[in-house]
């Protein structure tokens, strides 16, 4: 029985929405399914205006305007089939809505008789995209970079001692290890399907420097981290898919690293650029050390969260038991937190790290 008390919500443009019917079930976001199936929610065109952030002008005595850019690829859900979606919007919040044609550059342009009217189907047009982008494949991801020379050369002795040690193991082969220079702590996955996006995620970016990076970490500078111990992504240690070394502030910082995840998460979410993990409300902290869908498959990059250009290839697990068993305190050692990165998977840098489309240095004070 769904809880009255919480009942689903919805965020759009950082403002929060609740769903009329709990009972019914439905994906976050997903307003084109909501408009084929004929249920949902609706707003109030007389809402108040205060939170929102983007302009609205009027044209003439009796229309108001607005305009927003979206990617290509999300004008087919916008439209619908034999622009089916596009009518309804239309159709519920009495306003005009013009998309460019296939082939066309160009903003979405909103017209209709009111502000109200306006800003409710850009609303709706949001959702949907924020919907499309939570389904596509991650582009992008926020990183906090772990290859210190230091880190990286334990992380090579870890190899090492795993290939020697625990060579009788089920599945275990060379081919499972990340690269020392690509070692990072994820935390969080998104989809950036071009420039402007990529641009607004970057702003979001900066912005978490000042309200969650600052309040945070403020007095803990340098915040040192520790990377130590292994875990693993399932229930079964001879079965795994996923090893990864866990982290630890140093001193008196304990769970901080923790507190910039989640908060860092929760900007993006609220912005509608980023989905909680499998629900969760805290983030899965995680270097990933070894995963079977590098397996044998060198000539493709490794990704931040597992996946290959080649994911279609069945999945082998291997049996992680000597290694837990063997090396389940590794220390990898210590580095200090500088930065956190907008990096992009399936590009390399100079370094041999993600390409970064933005970093942010932490405060230094």
């Amino acid at each position: 029985m769904a809880d009255i008390l919480k009942p689903e919500v919805i965020w759009i443009e950082g403002r929060c929405y609740r769903v009329n019917d709990p009972t019914t079930e439905v994906t976050a976001l997903q307003e084109h399914d909501l408009y084929e199936n004929d249920v949902g929610y609706k707003y109030d065109l007389d809402e108040g205006d205060e939170d929102d952030e983007f302009e609205v002008i009027m044209v003439d005595n009796s229309r108001f305007k607005t305009s927003l850019h979206v990617s290509k690829h999300y004008l087919g859900s916008i439209i619908g089939k034999k622009g089916s979606i596009k009518s309804r919007i239309e159709r519920d919040t009495r306003t005009e809505i013009k998309i460019p044609r296939q082939g066309q550059e160009g903003d979405i342009t909103i017209l209709g008789a009111t502000a109200a009217a306006v800003k409710a189907a850009r609303r709706r047009i949001n959702i949907i995209v924020i919907s499309s982008r939570l389904k596509m494949r991650s582009t992008h991801f926020l990183s906090i970079p772990m290859n210190h020379p230091d880190i990286m050369k334990r992380f090579e002795e870890f190899k090492a001692s795993v290939l020697r040690d625990c060579a009788s193991s089920r599945g275990l082969e060379e081919s499972l290890f990340i690269k020392a220079s690509k070692l990072h702590l994820t935390l969080g996955v998104m989809c950036l399907m071009d420039n402007e996006e990529r641009l607004v995620a970057s702003k979001l970016l900066t912005e978490a420097k000042d309200k969650v990076l600052e309040p945070l970490l403020r007095g803990h500078l340098p915040l040192k981290i520790r990377l130590k111990g292994l875990s693993y992504m399932n229930d079964d240690p001879s079965n795994i898919n996923v090893l990864y070394g866990t982290v630890e502030e140093e001193g008196d910082a304990k769970g901080l690293i923790q507190q910039v995840a989640d908060g860092l998460v929760d900007h993006f979410y609220a912005a509608g650029y980023m989905e909680r993990e499998h629900g969760r409300n805290n983030v899965k902290l995680h270097v990933t050390l070894l995963n079977s869908k590098y397996r044998n498959r060198s000539a493709n990059v490794n990704a931040d969260d597992g996946s290959s250009r080649n994911s279609r290839q069945p999945r082998e697990t291997f049996d992680g038991s000597q290694v837990l068993k063997k090396f389940a305190d590794f220390d990898f050692g210590v580095m200090e937190f500088n930065d956190i990165h907008l990096s992009q998977r399936h590009s390399m840098g100079p370094d041999g790290y993600y390409q970064p489309t933005c970093v942010v240095a932490s405060i230094t004070t």
